[in-house]
């Protein structure tokens, strides 16, 4: 990924505005522990740690995103709100051809 400078300090920001508002999702859902996300998610508990903290070159998936929300209860508008934001990452990390 070959992002010019403002590019790049977007990016960090929007990865955590994504980051914030995942961690108010699990402290609204009374901070279940990775363990119980990861087991009704499907994946292993890193991956719950690092999207939960930020952690990693990419965004996380989508549907790992979407999923985590449905186990946290969250509204159809928190998730549209999410999937807005977590397009704009993914539109900087990998941006469509020309």
């Amino acid at each position: 990924m070959n992002l010019q400078e403002n590019d790049a300090e977007r990016l960090r920001a929007l990865r955590q505005r994504l980051t914030a508002q995942l961690v108010a999702a699990h402290r609204a859902a009374g901070e279940p522990s990775y363990s119980a996300i990861a087991g009704q998610l499907g994946v292993s508990k890193s991956t719950v740690s690092r999207m939960l903290n930020g952690v990693g070159e990419r965004s996380p998936k989508w549907h790992h995103v979407d999923d985590m929300l449905e186990v946290f209860g969250r509204s159809d508008r928190d998730v549209e709100q999410l999937r807005t934001l977590w397009v704009e990452i993914r539109g900087l990390e990998k941006p469509a051809p020309p």
